[in-house]
């Protein structure tokens, strides 16, 4: 599977159900999720631009694009069949798988890899590791109420980010830093707990 339903609330097969619907859709169009994803963030990238005419994307993009919005509509048809518009609202379709492992962790799975990639974090970080994220919102999956959501998760990534780049400021110790990523991932795993 390279394709995930970005749909908070949703049932894992409900999810399932939006994956397949777009699934048929990139099939019947012959194309991968990669290149109609590639079409349209080419489009979307001409649009943040400002639309200059001398970059425009090729007829190959735009057709691209369109299967991708296509396939991501009929995803988000069919994961969120019945539901109310206030609970559609939080579901924004199709996104490209870029980590499996990370992206699609359970909840537990998420918390630990987080946990061990802190401790083992060095901060002479020289680019941003992307992982920390996507465990989080993986974390958080299940949480109903988005704000919530992204509240827990930016205050575990700003927390990572400020650790993994602890190097640049030599006169700083690390391991403050290192605790309150820890803390903000406590905050998150509470936050986060189902509702049972």
């Amino acid at each position: 599977m390279d394709i995930m339903m970005d749909a908070r609330g949703a049932t894992p097969e409900e999810k399932q159900r939006g994956v397949a619907a777009a699934t048929a859709v990139l099939d019947r169009a012959g194309m991968t999720a990669e290149d109609a994803a590639s079409g349209s963030f080419a489009v979307e990238r001409w649009d943040d631009m400002g639309f200059p005419p001398d970059q425009e994307p090729s007829e190959d993009e735009y057709a691209a694009a369109e299967v991708w919005w296509a396939a991501s509509n009929a995803a988000i048809k069919a994961c969120c069949e019945g539901w109310p518009d206030e609970k559609r609202g939080q579901v924004f379709g199709l996104q490209l798988l870029h980590d499996p492992q990370t992206e699609l962790g359970d909840r537990e799975t998420a918390l630990a890899r987080m946990r061990e990639i802190v401790r083992a974090e060095d901060g002479q970080g020289e680019f941003t590791d992307n992982r920390v994220f996507f465990l989080a919102l993986a974390a958080t999956a299940e949480v109903p109420d988005s704000s919530k959501a992204q509240q827990l998760v930016s205050a575990v990534t700003v927390a990572y980010s400020s650790l993994s780049v602890a190097g640049f400021h030599p006169d700083e110790p690390v391991e403050p830093k290192r605790q309150a990523v820890l803390d903000a991932i406590e905050a998150l795993e509470a936050g986060s707990a189902p509702l049972n």
